[in-house]
């Protein structure tokens, strides 16, 4: 579909939700909740405001405040351990595989103390965490299980979609994924009832239904709910999500064939138990900072979402955590490069990318 076609439907689906004055919680949002739902693989799916905003009503759904902890990986985008902080929990950081950039599942178990209440794993660059022996572990120490899947839609492990790894996962809808709408959005998913009928009052202000927040606040809840429009951008692209998926891949492997033992690159690790949809293609070299500038320079954008481990943050300064404690997370701070790998990219586009990466690398 072309792009003016597909803005079209998407401006008329707008102009639908006015005329039905369907606001809040209303039709379109229930038909990419049900959509999703089935798409990754659960029972439940919820609507919110945004990937931060599943995260913090997961957390606080499984009870999670003062005095907890919850363990999750040194790599990964900010929110997924600010929002553990933000429900005045502790996190609990563990160092990350070298290949995948995940939870290294190994470490894990060292991390648990008493007061270690959930795994909030991260699927990150599009690639799920090792989930298998991740879920023992929790299960072994009854601990609740919070996935942070906001870069992985489509993705699989061992075959199965994210939906059924976890108590609770959460997942991002905004801008710069693979699946996103109108600003910001996010999407909560569960195969466990309870846990259904909690997050579902949360998000408005604790009842039952939108109609009796005035009247019966079961629980203490907030007002975090997907927008119809962003739900209505959402419905129009469904029918083409695993066309989007399909070509961020198609971009992502012909990096891996155009950058194959090129210099000292180290490409991402692939193992058939693992199914990407290809959201990011990191690279690592000793040579990163200069191949950043080199490739800015040509006007070709490449970056690195993971230069500061987040146990060294600013905002996480009085946990503790000093360098030498995560060797892993920072050998990736220092030597990772994301290369542009977006479903829209013409193919020439990313020809021209690994190109200039050999021309620098082989110099």
């Amino acid at each position: 579909m072309s792009e003016i076609l597909l803005n079209l439907k998407i401006l008329l689906s707008f102009l639908d939700i006015v005329r039905r004055k369907d606001f809040m919680l209303g039709g379109a949002v229930q038909e990419i909740e049900a959509n999703l739902a089935d798409f990754c693989g659960a029972k439940y799916a919820f609507g919110v405001a945004s990937g931060t905003d599943a995260l913090i009503l997961s957390l606080k759904a499984c009870d999670i405040g003062p005095g907890d902890e919850v363990i999750t990986p040194a790599v990964g985008f900010f929110s997924s351990a600010a929002a553990i902080s933000w429900v005045n929990a502790r996190p609990v950081f563990v160092d990350v595989d070298p290949n995948t950039f995940n939870i290294d599942v190994s470490k894990i178990e060292a991390a648990i103390t008493p007061r270690a209440k959930a795994l909030l794993p991260i699927h990150l660059n599009g690639k799920m965490a090792d989930m298998d022996p991740a879920l023992e572990i929790a299960r072994k120490h009854g601990l609740r299980v919070i996935a942070d899947a906001a870069q992985a839609i489509g993705s699989r492990y061992k075959d199965k979609p994210i939906g059924q790894f976890g108590d609770l996962v959460c997942l991002s809808l905004n801008h710069t994924k693979i699946f996103s709408g109108f600003g910001d959005g996010g999407m909560i998913f569960t195969n466990d009832k309870e846990l259904a009928e909690k997050i579902s009052m949360m998000r408005t202000y604790g009842a039952p239904t939108l109609k009796e927040s005035h009247s019966n606040n079961v629980i203490i809840g907030v007002a975090s709910r997907l927008s119809p429009f962003h739900a209505a951008v959402l419905n129009v692209k469904f029918q083409f999500l695993e066309s989007y998926i399909a070509k961020q891949r198609e971009n992502y492997f012909l990096y891996q064939k155009l950058l194959k033992g090129v210099g000292d690159l180290i490409l991402p690790d692939e193992h058939s138990a693992y199914f990407t949809n290809g959201y990011r293609f990191s690279i690592r070299t000793k040579r990163t900072k200069e191949l950043t500038e080199f490739l800015h320079k040509r006007g070709l954008r490449a970056m690195d979402p993971y230069a500061v481990p987040l146990p060294y943050l600013p905002a996480f300064k009085n946990l503790g955590y000093k360098t030498g404690d995560f060797p892993i997370a920072e050998e990736i701070a220092k030597e990772s490069l994301a290369l542009p790998v977006h479903y829209s990219l013409p193919q020439d586009k990313i020809v021209s990318v690994a190109n200039q990466i050999k021309r620098f690398l082989q110099s």
